[in-house]
């Protein structure tokens, strides 16, 4: 996932991928082995993060729904949080304080962690994140939607205090930079947590000032 190797006797390291400068004690090698750490911060999206977010072209045709997700968090009804990984948006999730407002929820919604840094634990740390956000607005219940043949997730969310609350059917519309109009089926499972203080996961690390370490073997 990170490719780092060190100079001998210059203190520095040079990442042999990109021939950028890497401070020396931020790179631990052992024989073939490296261990590189880097600053993770949870904070909110900017405007200048939304071309980033399309993460070289993955999200590309999305670029209306991460467009109308961001005007959501700067009129106040939703808010947009990215995983920062040295100033990569590495993980994204996105919270609509609206839409179940008078059933006292929030939504949780396009939890997502760039490939190369999965199972390293960033979502579970911007899901505990946007809980505190949900409790913070004085919201009792957080709710996401699991696409049904999306089960692999499941235990993820149950594991975190998730319950199964119902099925949610439907479609929703975006259109594509080239102004296709294109129309998703929705049919998913709905899950919800009564979040209270102390209630979030003690195998999380939620700070936003966490380190990162990424190997390569």
């Amino acid at each position: 996932m990170a490719t780092a190797q060190r100079r001998a006797g210059s203190g520095t390291a040079i990442d042999d991928r990109f021939g950028q400068k890497i401070p020396e004690r931020d790179v631990l090698a052992v024989g073939n082995r490296t261990t590189l750490v880097m600053p993770m911060t949870i904070r909110p999206a900017r405007q200048d993060d939304l071309p980033t977010l399309e993460w070289y072209g993955l999200h590309t045709p999305h670029r209306e729904i991460i467009a109308g997700a961001f005007r959501l968090q700067e009129c106040g009804d939703g808010a947009m949080l990215l995983a920062d990984v040295n100033g990569f948006p590495a993980g994204q999730i996105c919270i609509d304080f609206l839409r179940k407002r008078p059933s006292g929820r929030a939504t949780l919604w396009a939890l997502r962690v760039f490939q190369p840094f999965r199972g390293l634990g960033i979502g579970t740390r911007l899901l505990c994140a946007a809980e505190r956000a949900v409790l913070q607005r004085g919201v009792p219940f957080a709710e996401l939607g699991v696409d049904r043949d999306n089960a692999g997730v499941l235990p993820f969310y149950e594991r975190l205090g998730y319950d199964h609350c119902g099925r949610e059917r439907g479609q929703f519309l975006y259109h594509t930079p080239e102004g296709r109009l294109v129309r998703v089926a929705i049919d998913q499972w709905l899950l919800n947590k009564r979040l209270t203080e102390g209630t979030q996961p003690t195998d999380t690390v939620p700070n936003t000032g966490k380190g990162l370490a990424l190997t390569d073997d």
